[in-house]
């Protein structure tokens, strides 16, 4: 009889975090552990299997090899199984309240495919809801107040304890209607539609103006994606969006009128946890958001 081969599922875990964080550091702080027990953990799953996993440059990690993303897929999945097995039949762990933080436009579009999964695997627990910006809730999860925060974040410097579960490029974007034949600037300055102040594609949109020296002036200011969209759709003015947030009825553009209007940073999404345990629960809402994001740039 062949014997029995068994992987290390924590090691997976440690595995699947590197990875996604490009950190080994990253990866203990959101597992709760020292950097030397990751890589130990790591160097045992090597071992156990006879591969390497990670590519590392100049000490730092470049990604999965071949073999790695072979078992990483795998990785995934049986952690995936192993979080819900566990959330199904351990019925007193899954007893008490989730408080999550994340962006309003992630209620109108992700969040109504991810409640009904997150319920079927978590009936008796009870889930709190922060819609708001990234500082807001970013400031409830320092202040003990939340269990995950998800909060948007645009620019390449990454904060160090978060999860990265979508990235993508902002888009300048027009009313369809207007995409050929944008109207004139009013009194010389570039009419906007954005979110509120303390969002991060509103920040990044009046930085990049700000460097090109391009005047603007706000004439729709909202917290609703929908409405924002509507805002764009009867010209009251450009917008800045995800790509994937692109409407009907609205376009991309990159001039406006006769100016090249100036790049922008790549927008993504992180997850962060409260310090100490973090449950299976937050976990699996971290994961089921990232795989219906992740569905949706794919589609």
């Amino acid at each position: 009889m062949m014997p029995r081969r068994h992987l290390d599922i924590e090691a997976l875990r440690a595995l699947a975090c590197i990875v996604d964080s490009a950190s080994f550091s990253v990866a203990a702080q959101q597992l709760g552990r020292t950097q030397s027990a990751i890589s130990l953990q790591i160097k045992r799953l090597e071992q156990t299997l006879g591969q390497t996993l990670l590519r590392r440059v100049q000490g730092r990690v470049d990604g999965p090899t071949a073999e790695g993303a072979s078992l990483l897929a795998y990785a995934r999945q049986i952690l995936r199984l192993n979080d819900e097995a566990y959330a199904t039949v351990a019925q007193d762990a899954a007893l008490g309240t989730l408080r999550v933080g994340l962006p309003e436009e992630l209620m109108e579009s992700v969040f109504p495919a991810v409640m009904p999964q997150f319920r079927a695997l978590y009936p008796r627990l009870r889930l709190f809801v922060q819609a708001d910006t990234a500082a807001a809730v970013r400031q409830s999860l320092a202040a003990g107040g939340l269990d995950v925060a998800l909060y948007k974040h645009c620019g390449e410097a990454i904060p160090g304890s978060g999860e990265v579960l979508w990235q993508e490029p902002l888009r300048w974007m027009a009313g369809a209607a207007y995409r050929d034949s944008p109207p004139a600037m009013l009194d010389g300055v570039m009419p906007l539609a954005l979110f509120g102040e303390n969002c991060v594609f509103r920040l990044a949109v009046t930085a990049a103006l700000a460097r090109a020296e391009l005047p603007w002036a706000l004439q729709y200011s909202g917290s609703s994606t929908t409405g924002l969209c509507h805002a764009v759709r009867c010209g009251l003015g450009l917008t800045v969006l995800p790509g994937s947030l692109l409407a009907a009825g609205m376009a991309e553009v990159t001039q406006f009128d006769g100016q090249r209007l100036p790049d922008l940073p790549a927008a993504c999404l992180l997850a962060e946890h409260a310090p100490g345990t973090v449950t299976a629960a937050a976990r699996r809402f971290v994961a089921m958001v990232g795989e219906v994001k992740a569905a949706r740039l794919a589609s």
